[in-house]
C-alpha cells in the first residue's frame, strides 16, 4: 500500500513550498506589522477560541490578520504534497532516500529545540517554537530534495 501521492503534484508543490517559504520568513522579518500589509489581509473569521492576553477565552467571529494563518496551510499543504509525492521512477532506493531525510530532519529539529529551550527565554521562544513547527517539513524537503539530486546525478554518470 502506497501513501504516496501522484508524481504529477511533485514539480509544482515543490515550486510553491519553497515560494511560499521563503515569503514566510520575508513576511516575518519585514512585513509583520506593517500597515498596508495588515490592511490587505484583515478578515472576520471564525474562531474556535480566541485568548486575549489580558481577557477572557471566548469563540465566535474575530476580526484578525490571517496572512501567517494562510502562509502556515500553504506552506504545510505543499511541503506535505512536495515531500510525498512520487518520484517518476519511485523505488526501494528512493523509499530508503526519503525515509533517511525524514529521520535527519527529525533529529537536526529536536537538537535545535532542544538547543532552543536551554537558551532562549522569554516572549521570542514563541516565535522560535512557532518557526520549529515548519523547520521538520523544509528540512525533509531539503535533505531529501539534495539526496535525489545527488542520486540523479550519480545515475546519470553510471550510464
Amino acid at each position: 500500500m502506497s501513501l504516496l501521492l501522484p508524481h504529477r503534484f511533485k514539480k509544482v508543490s515543490r515550486i510553491l513550498f519553497y515560494l511560499f517559504f521563503g515569503f514566510g520568513i520575508y513576511y516575518m522579518l519585514f512585513l509583520e506589522g506593517d500597515p498596508k500589509v495588515e490592511e490587505l489581509f484583515t478578515f472576520k473569521v471564525p474562531a474556535l477560541i480566541n485568548d486575549e492576553i489580558f481577557g477572557p477565552a471566548e469563540s465566535g467571529w474575530i476580526e484578525t490578520i490571517y496572512l501567517d494563518e494562510l502562509l502556515s496551510v500553504f506552506i504545510i499543504v505543499f511541503g506535505l504534497m512536495s515531500g510525498f509525492s512520487k518520484e517518476k521512477h519511485e523505488d526501494e532506493l528512493i523509499d530508503k532516500l526519503r525515509n533517511d531525510a525524514l529521520r535527519i530532519s527529525l533529529f537536526i529539529s529536536y537538537g535545535i529545540l532542544l538547543l532552543t529551550v536551554l537558551s532562549i527565554f522569554g516572549m521570542i521562544f514563541l516565535t522560535f517554537l512557532f518557526a520549529q513547527l515548519f523547520l521538520i517539513l523544509f528540512l525533509f524537503n531539503l535533505i531529501f530534495d539534495l539526496k535525489l539530486l545527488k542520486h540523479y546525478k550519480t545515475a546519470s554518470n553510471d550510464e
